[in-house]
């Protein structure tokens, strides 16, 4: 088995799921290369995507030219004839994403020159769409995950195609594939759960929880400073805290469009000296900061289980999350951790001050959430999962490519 990666961008501080899994693949000995449309930013840099780099595995796709695509389309036409003649035809036909049919060619070429035996895509988008459009180059059979914004936010219309043609694709939550089943009519045997897990160990920590009635709570919130993830109303729920005489600190990790927003309705709330802007940080320095919490909250208005708060419960401390999308399916309410509705500053400081009055109770649910993450959740087995399927998919073609006359 060897796997091509194709995605939008690497690296991504914010996706360190992505890299974890190659690396993943790689311990479990999978040979992986990664092929990437764009170069990510390499400022700021999780471990394992730095290994990945060092590996030399990541290739980065570049404009070839119409020689370039000519002389991709002649070896392709050279090994399938049959098969490149009908992909020519769809691409003469596809205006939309004509495009993409002529982006793939040169890393059609490539991968299979490489030895590959299976493509796997991140996201329901592009990098998908190119895995598609490799497979019909290439017939290499390919396989995608979805994750959020991608099947929720900006669902892409060809999205029945890309599923038809694809072994299988991978939902991170029950949600996410009940969604698909009853918004697109995907067919259940074309969708397969694989949890979208973390490293345990890298989180691991003895639960703790501050004392009872603590008036200076430590508040964590690790995510992108974007409008979707709800800091304005962790912001209004700091300030009700404060009201009620409380004198929270409250940490931000994670960069993004609105920070100057965000900093502007925290000057406006009277939040000086108790909001912290840390801006992008690792995976190292995530862990430090759970250490300093005693509760970690992410009022994320949309998620499709959160990758934070599996790290949080890991880390041994409580979460805050919101009742949205497959977030229950992990924080479950009152007994992994406590749920809000979205968009409620009330709600949330409710559920910490809860949280603050009620220490054997909060110590018991985060015990449960580390159980339920180490057994659901934990990065090498959602990875034997995905093995397993692509496993299953090169058995199907096998068995197809046997039966053919």
């Amino acid at each position: 088995m060897r796997i091509a990666y194709i995605l939008d961008r690497f690296p991504v501080i914010s996706q360190t799921f992505v890299s974890d899994e190659i690396f993943s693949v790689r311990e479990a000995g999978v040979d992986c290369t990664v092929f990437a449309l764009k170069e990510g930013n390499n400022s700021a840099l999780h471990a394992r995507a730095r290994a990945l780099l060092g590996a030399g595995i990541v290739q980065y796709a570049s404009a070839p030219g119409l020689a370039g695509e000519l002389a991709s389309l002649l070896r392709l036409v050279v090994r399938h004839p049959f098969r490149a003649a009908r992909a020519s035809l769809k691409a003469l036909l596809d205006r939309r994403f004509r495009w993409c049919a002529r982006l793939s060619l040169p890393l059609a070429a490539a991968i299979e020159e490489q030895g590959a035996t299976h493509i796997h895509a991140h996201f329901a988008d592009t990098a998908a769409r190119v895995a598609m459009w490799v497979h019909l180059w290439t017939g290499l059979p390919y396989t995608f995950t979805s994750h959020g914004y991608d099947i929720f936010d900006r669902p892409p219309p060809d999205l029945a195609e890309l599923t038809r043609h694809a072994g299988a694709m991978v939902c991170v939550s029950r949600y996410n594939s009940a969604y698909l089943q009853r918004e697109f009519a995907l067919p259940p045997a074309k969708l397969r759960l694989i949890r979208c897990g973390i490293y345990f160990t890298d989180f691991e920590a003895p639960a703790r929880h501050p004392e009872p009635d603590c008036r200076v709570p430590k508040l964590l919130c690790v995510a992108r400073l974007e409008e979707i993830k709800g800091h304005a109303y962790l912001f209004e729920a700091v300030r009700k805290l404060l009201d009620d005489g409380y004198r929270p600190l409250l940490r931000l990790a994670g960069e993004g469009s609105h920070r100057e927003s965000l900093e502007a309705h925290a000057a406006r709330l009277g939040l000086a000296g108790h909001v912290v802007f840390l801006g992008a940080q690792t995976a190292a320095q995530v862990k430090a900061l759970f250490a300093w919490c005693d509760l970690s909250v992410l009022p994320s208005m949309s998620e499709s289980v959160g990758l934070v708060n599996m790290e949080c419960m890991a880390g041994g401390r409580l979460m805050i999350a919101t009742r949205v999308l497959g977030v229950p399916e992990l924080v479950q309410d009152h007994i992994t951790g406590l749920l809000c509705p979205p968009g409620d500053p009330d709600a949330l400081a409710a559920a910490v001050k809860w949280a603050l009055r009620h220490p054997d109770e909060a110590t018991a649910m985060v015990l449960r959430g580390q159980a339920l993450v180490r057994s659901e959740f934990e990065r090498t087995r959602c990875t034997a999962q995905l093995i397993a399927l692509w496993s299953d998919c090169a058995m199907r073609r096998q068995g197809a490519s046997q039966t053919a006359p």
